[in-house]
């Protein structure tokens, strides 16, 4: 086995013995940090929120409807093909932010058409929520596996969910952001919105839209994918042509790169793939993905966890029964003395 670097996590092959999921747990536990996450459409698909492109779809549906009202037909025809319907009644190629901007021309309105698609409808407080992938990737955060979070989704589940566990991340969702954000090594986790904010006029969406980035989005992503190791999941790699062509011109990989594929594999996802000798892990779900590796890198913290002695136990509960803001280490505090007990509790076989 070898690595890049002295210090730089060791990239282990897929093989008969080390399974893909196995790989990747052992590079996380043991580079803290170093991994960034790359995620796509897919990793919300179980929350119920649609993909940008599902709102553009389904705005264009309703325009054609009022538009002619009589036809039964009408949105349907239209959400078939959004662009070439956009096109043949506008005279304009079809873009997120215009489309936005006739439909809803007030931030108001805007917000109000755009709340349906990402918000939870009232009453229902669990729909649209983080899923379970949304919550293991904020315990890795918690737990620092995780620093750097690339997504092109226009929803709001990756920093909701990680906020769930008393973590406020750091996002940046328009170009102007960057200048003056906190350096990436420097925040808890910095959730980086590719395509935008659902609330905000500055989407990319469509494919012209998604050709190329603002120049300081542009340099920010080279940052990220030279410097980082990679997960990718939910992304298909179909549309983003910037980003396929920012994933493309990296320089070298400094780290193992770590591909979650589940259903079609489309060209692009297999060029990227083979170019970066990536370690593709196919047929799981993001949920199934993300849960088993916290399941996986906290079994390596068993293993490493040195047992802390009684009396050191009595000085930290001390410490942390009075102070609100150390309520996460008097859980970790107590939660370690009960599986000691359970773990010389249980018989042996």
């Amino acid at each position: 086995m070898a690595s890049d670097d002295a210090t730089g996590p060791v990239a282990i092959p897929a093989g008969s013995l080390i399974e893909p999921p196995m790989a990747m747990a052992l590079n996380v536990h043991s580079s803290p940090g170093v991994y960034a996450l790359l995620l796509g459409a897919g990793i919300s698909i179980a929350s119920g929120v649609k993909t940008g492109w599902g709102v553009v779809q389904d705005i264009v549906g309703k325009v054609a409807a009022v538009r002619d009202p009589d036809s039964p037909d009408a949105r349907a025809e239209s959400m078939a093909d959004p662009e070439k319907w956009w096109e043949a009644n506008t005279n304009e190629p079809l873009g997120y932010s215009a489309l936005l901007a006739a439909a809803a021309p007030k931030p108001a309105s805007r917000q109000a058409m755009l709340a349906e698609y990402f918000e939870p409808e009232e009453g229902q407080d669990d729909s649209k929520g983080p899923t379970a992938a949304h919550r293991a990737i904020a315990q890795l955060v918690k737990r620092g596996s995780i620093r750097v979070i690339l997504t092109t989704n226009f929803d709001r589940l990756t920093e909701r969910a990680p906020q769930e566990v008393g973590i406020s991340p750091q996002v940046v969702s328009r170009p102007e952001q960057i200048k003056g954000m906190k350096p990436l090594a420097h925040s808890q986790v910095t959730v980086i919105k590719l395509h935008g904010d659902y609330a905000d006029l500055e989407q990319r969406n469509t494919v012209d839209e998604l050709e190329t980035y603002p120049d300081e989005l542009q340099e920010l992503l080279e940052r990220v994918l030279d410097e980082y190791g990679l997960i990718v999941c939910g992304w298909s790699a179909d549309w983003d042509r910037a980003l396929v062509r920012a994933v493309e011109g990296t320089r070298s990989r400094r780290y193992p790169l770590f591909w979650s594929q589940y259903g079609r594999f489309s060209d692009a996802a297999r060029a990227l793939t083979a170019q970066h000798d990536a370690v593709v892990i196919d047929g799981r779900s993001a949920d199934e993905l993300f849960t088993d590796l916290v399941r996986r890198v906290e079994a390596l913290d068993r293993l490493t966890t040195t047992p802390i002695t009684r009396d050191v136990a009595v000085v930290q509960l001390k410490r942390a029964l009075p102070d609100p803001l150390r309520r996460i280490e008097l859980f970790d505090l107590v939660d370690q003395a009960v599986t000691q007990i359970a773990d010389r509790s249980t018989p042996e076989d």
